[in-house]
C-alpha cells in the first residue's frame, strides 16, 4: 500500500517503522524462496543441457539407421544416357555389361478410315467392349449421345476403364479414332468387340491375336516388353523400362537402346555398345558415421564432466556432482559400447572389432588403422553389427530413450524440477499477498499508537496548564 505521511501527533515515523517491520518479515522468507528458486534453475540448465546432448547422440544414431550408412553400397552406369542406375543395402559388390535390346512400348491401333466429326454426326450405337492386361469394361453408346467426341468422352470417364485412353487425331485424310493403353509392356494389348454396335461403331473391332483381319482397324504400335541382356547371356524381360532386382538390390532404367545407331532399329554386333554397371561399398559413409559417433559421445562425456567438477578452494560443486542420473546414464552406454552382439550370420562382433576402444577416462578412441582394415576386408560386418532390431544402433536408441523420452528418467526429472518451481513462484506471489495485508494491519496499529500517544500527550499538557 501507498504509506500517507504518519507520526504527526507524537513524532513516531509510522510508515518507516511499518516499512521495517515489513521487511524484517519479508527478508528471511524471500530469500528463502529465491535461493531456492536458484538452485531449481542451475539445475534445470544442467539436465536440459545432459537431455540436449543425450537427444543429439539419440537423434544421430537413429539418422544412421535410416540412412542405412554401415550398408551403404553405390552404383555407377558407364553411360546415364542409356541406363541410370540406383542401389539398396543388400546388393553386392560386383561389375556387370548389359545390352538393352528393346524398350517397353505401350500398345496402340487407330481406325483406318476417318469420321465425321460434327457434334451432331451420329456414329451408330450399342455396346463396345474393350480389354487390356485381362480386364475390360462395356461402353454403351446411346443414340443421341453418339457423336465422335461423345464415345471418345465416354470411353475415357467410364469408372471400369482398364487403362485405355481414346484420342481423336485429326490429319490430311480427316478424324480418326485411336485407342492407346495407359500401361506399357506385351501383356497390355488393346482387343476392342464392336459386335453389338451399329453404324460406324461396329467397324472398331480389333483383335491383337489377328491385327489384319479387320481392315478398318490397324495397330500402329505393338505392344513390346522391355529386355535386356546381362554379361552376355542372362536375358531379362520387364513391362516396363524399370528392372528391380534383376540384379539383387539394382534398379535399372533404361533409356535407348544400345543396339541401335540413330534409327531405333538393332544393328550388327559389332555396333552395341554395352553399358557397364559398378557397384561398391561405400566405405566413406560408415568411417565418417563412426568418427562422428565417438566425438558426439565424448563431447557428453566432456559437458557432464565439466557439471560434475568440485572446486575446493571454493569448497563447491557442480550441479551434477554426484548425480546418479548421468552416472547410470554413462554406465549403460559404457556398458552397450563392450557388449558383444550376434549378427544374424552367427558371427560375433564388438565395437571394439572395427577400432573403438574405451580410454581409461571412460572416453571413446578410433584406431584409424584397425577401422580401414575392416572397411576393406570386412564391409559386411557393419551391418550386421550395427543394423537390424537386435544391432548396436537399436540398443543404443533403446537405452537413450530411457532417459531421454517421454517416460525417460531425465525427462521425469526436468518435469520434477519444473514443477517445484512453478510452486515456488506460487509461495513468492502468496507472499507477496500476504505482505499486503501485514503491511496494512502494521500501518493500522502504529498509526492507532500515534494516535493515542498524541492525545495522551495533548489531555497532559492541558493538565499542566491548569496546575499553573
Amino acid at each position: 500500500m501507498g504509506l500517507s505521511v504518519g507520526g504527526l501527533g507524537s513524532g513516531l515515523d509510522v510508515a518507516g517503522m511499518t516499512q521495517q517491520l515489513v521487511a524484517a518479515e519479508r527478508t528471511p522468507k524471500q530469500q528463502r524462496i529465491t535461493e531456492q528458486m536458484s538452485k531449481l534453475d542451475v539445475s534445470l540448465s544442467a539436465y536440459g543441457q545432459l537431455k540436449s546432448t543425450a537427444v543429439s547422440l539419440q537423434e544421430m544414431f537413429e539418422k544412421f539407421a535410416e540412412d542405412n550408412v554401415f550398408s551403404n553400397n553405390s552404383v555407377s552406369s558407364s553411360d546415364t544416357d542409356f541406363i541410370r542406375a540406383s542401389v539398396e543395402s543388400n546388393a553386392q559388390n560386383g561389375r556387370y555389361s548389359i545390352e538393352v535390346k528393346s524398350l517397353a512400348q505401350s500398345h496402340r491401333v487407330t481406325s483406318a478410315n476417318s469420321f465425321d466429326a460434327d457434334p451432331k454426326a451420329s456414329l451408330g450405337s450399342g455396346d463396345l467392349v474393350f480389354s487390356v492386361g485381362g480386364k475390360s469394361m462395356t461402353v454403351s453408346i446411346e443414340p443421341d449421345e453418339s457423336s465422335l467426341k461423345n464415345v471418345v468422352n465416354a470411353i475415357n470417364s467410364s469408372k471400369d476403364n482398364p487403362g485405355i485412353t481414346a484420342t481423336i487425331l485429326t490429319d490430311q485424310d480427316g478424324a480418326k479414332l485411336v485407342f492407346s493403353s495407359s500401361k506399357t509392356g506385351k501383356d497390355n494389348t488393346i482387343k476392342i468387340d464392336a459386335t453389338g454396335a451399329s453404324g460406324e461403331l461396329s467397324k472398331l473391332s480389333f483383335d491383337p491375336a489377328a491385327p489384319d483381319a479387320n481392315a478398318d482397324m490397324k495397330e500402329i504400335q505393338k505392344a513390346q516388353d522391355a529386355q535386356i541382356v546381362i554379361d552376355g547371356f542372362s536375358v531379362v524381360n520387364s513391362d516396363t523400362n524399370k528392372f528391380e532386382n534383376a540384379i539383387d538390390g539394382v534398379t535399372l532404367n533404361v533409356e535407348k537402346l544400345t543396339g541401335t545407331i540413330g534409327t531405333g532399329e538393332p544393328t550388327d554386333d559389332e555396333d552395341v555398345k554395352n553399358i557397364t554397371i559398378d557397384i561398391t561399398s561405400d566405405i566413406k559413409k560408415p568411417k565418417s558415421a563412426i568418427e562422428e559417433l565417438v566425438d558426439a559421445y565424448n563431447g557428453m562425456l566432456e559437458s557432464i564432466d565439466q557439471q560434475s567438477k568440485y572446486d575446493v578452494e571454493a569448497q563447491k560443486g557442480g550441479p551434477l556432482v554426484g548425480d546418479s542420473l548421468s552416472r547410470s546414464l554413462t554406465g549403460q552406454l559404457r556398458t552397450l559400447f563392450n557388449e558383444p552382439i550376434t549378427a544374424a550370420n552367427g558371427s560375433t562382433y564388438q565395437l571394439s572389432d572395427f577400432g573403438v576402444t574405451t580410454e581409461r577416462d571412460g572416453s571413446l578412441k578410433v584406431d584409424d588403422e584397425k577401422l580401414d582394415e575392416m572397411l576393406k576386408e570386412n564391409f559386411s560386418a557393419f551391418s550386421a553389427f550395427f543394423e537390424g532390431d537386435e544391432g548396436f544402433l537399436k540398443k543404443a536408441d533403446d537405452v537413450l530413450e530411457g532417459f531421454v523420452g517421454r517416460e525417460g528418467t531425465i525427462t521425469n526429472k526436468e518435469d520434477s524440477l519444473k514443477s517445484q518451481q512453478t510452486r515456488l513462484e506460487d509461495d513468492m506471489v502468496a507472499l507477496n499477498e500476504r505482505m499486503v495485508d501485514f503491511e496494512n494491519r502494521t500501518y493500522k496499529q502504529l498509526s492507532a499508537m500515534d494516535a493515542a500517544i498524541a492525545q495522551m500527550t495533548q489531555e497532559l499538557a492541558t493538565m499542566q496548564s491548569l496546575l499553573l
